[in-house]
């Protein structure tokens, strides 16, 4: 079962709810959202899925994807395997890699970095401050690291693929185009490992 686009987007721009985790039985996948009390984000995201925001006004009226998103290629473990292995022994220019995870900062704390080599940012602060839609500079100075180049391959990590698909869209309606979602996400990488 796949949760829809419109679905997520509701259930993020709700008050309460700030991430998502799939529950697995042998029916089949089922989503349940996870709430805690957050910011109210409900205008930021509509703004940022509606195209209001003038940097995605500007890159899409500039011709950007004709209508139509970059696809966001869906891996599982063992080919997430092969990217941290490739980033760890390459590094991030030579391998073209730029992975990010974008759970909150007390949950990689909890679990630990898929490797030292991945980056941290919440989907929160990317959808509060479009975080891809900052100068070089001004992202580097916000978060701590340079700001990945639209050449760059984005791998996006999360709890269960959820909100690292929808960091990968914020990132597709910036300007990105090579852009890939680990679905398994920390549930499966640190609990599902031989």
């Amino acid at each position: 079962m796949r949760i829809s686009r419109v679905a997520f987007i509701t259930a993020l721009a709700s008050r309460r709810v700030t991430s998502f985790s799939t529950t697995h039985s042998k029916f089949g996948t089922g989503w349940r959202a996870v709430s805690h009390q957050t910011n109210n984000i409900n205008s930021l995201v509509q703004q940022q899925f509606s195209g209001r925001t003038s940097s995605n006004r500007r890159y899409l009226s500039s011709g950007g994807f004709d209508g139509e998103p970059p696809q966001i290629a869906q891996i599982g473990m063992e080919q997430m395997e092969e990217i941290i292995e490739d980033l760890n022994e390459a590094g991030r220019e030579e391998s073209g890699y730029f992975v990010l995870d974008v759970r909150g900062y007390d949950e990689v704390a909890y679990t630990g970095k898929l490797s030292d080599k991945v980056y941290t940012l919440p989907v929160q602060v990317i959808m509060e401050k479009n975080a891809f839609a900052m100068s070089e500079d001004d992202f580097e100075e916000e978060y701590g690291f340079a700001k990945p180049d639209l050449d760059e391959t984005l791998v996006f990590t999360c709890k269960a693929g959820i909100r690292s698909q929808a960091a990968a869209q914020m990132a597709a309606m910036n300007g990105y185009s090579n852009l890939v979602n680990y679905r398994g996400g920390a549930d499966e990488w640190f609990y599902n490992r031989n």
